[in-house]
């Protein structure tokens, strides 16, 4: 992500802007509460909960993104500390927080039993749990099939759009609870569309890395394709569901 073009963070922050007003509405931070913000992203959620006076920390695993999230917070006069680190193996105390968060993030990690008991590690007694995770989508999961028979980065983290899966990574550790929600993705074109994901989401960069030029164009055509279908008149208007999930530190 360190290497998005000029004004991709900014598209994809405000394409994410109503999963992030939920992920804040719902876990309120207030003065005092200690926050880790799991792959940060764009920083969005991180520098609102600063605003909001919680003492905020935001993990990503490469230093050019980090030192952007810092001089982001710098300059809107924010005191976070953004960290360069993998959230499979965070490197905080045991019992750290009082808030765990990520809008889409952790959840591209390879290693989910890793990333849980992580999580588990670090929160502490009480602690509340918000993240957001993309639930399975056939029609991408068959686009992608056409192209490819190979595990592709950031493919399995639609796992953690099942509540069966969360139960069985966290439900020891954490009472849960969830949401079903539908974020709508609006833009003038499926180009668009591409112009982001092509850039910002893991399964689309990772089978762009395999393919060659020749297949890298038809990927490219099909994936307009899809999302052309959600035209309605001058926008396109593509829905995608995802899984809202709150936790408390048992």
């Amino acid at each position: 992500m360190s290497d998005f073009p000029d004004g991709v963070y900014e598209r994809l922050e405000a394409v994410l802007q109503p999963v992030h007003d939920q992920l804040v509405e719902r876990l309120a931070p207030t003065d005092g509460d200690c926050w880790l913000d799991l792959a940060s992203g764009s920083g969005d959620v991180t520098r609102r909960a600063a605003r909001a006076g919680a003492s905020v920390v935001g993990i990503e695993p490469t230093e050019p993104l980090v030192e952007r999230l810092r001089s982001d917070a710098e300059a809107a006069g924010l005191d976070v500390r953004f960290d360069v680190g993998d959230v499979e193996y965070l490197p905080y105390d045991d019992e750290s927080y009082d808030v765990l968060v990520s809008s889409f993030g952790f959840v591209t990690a390879s290693d989910h039993v890793n990333v849980a008991s992580e999580l588990a590690r670090v929160a502490r007694p009480g602690a509340r749990l918000g993240f957001t995770a993309w639930k399975p989508n056939p029609k991408l999961g068959e686009l992608y099939r056409q192209f490819t028979d190979e595990p592709l980065e950031g493919r399995e983290s639609t796992e953690w759009g099942r509540e069966d899966h969360v139960e069985d990574m966290l439900g020891e550790d954490f009472e849960l609870e969830f949401e079903d929600g539908t974020l709508t993705i609006d833009a003038a074109s499926g180009e668009e569309i591409w112009e982001l994901f092509s850039v910002t989401a893991p399964p689309v960069r990772g089978l762009l890395a395999k393919l060659d030029p020749a297949q890298a164009g038809r990927f490219h055509a099909a994936f307009v394709e899809l999302y052309e279908t959600y035209r309605k008149g001058d926008r396109v208007l593509a829905p995608r569901r995802y899984l809202f999930t709150l936790g408390t530190r048992r």
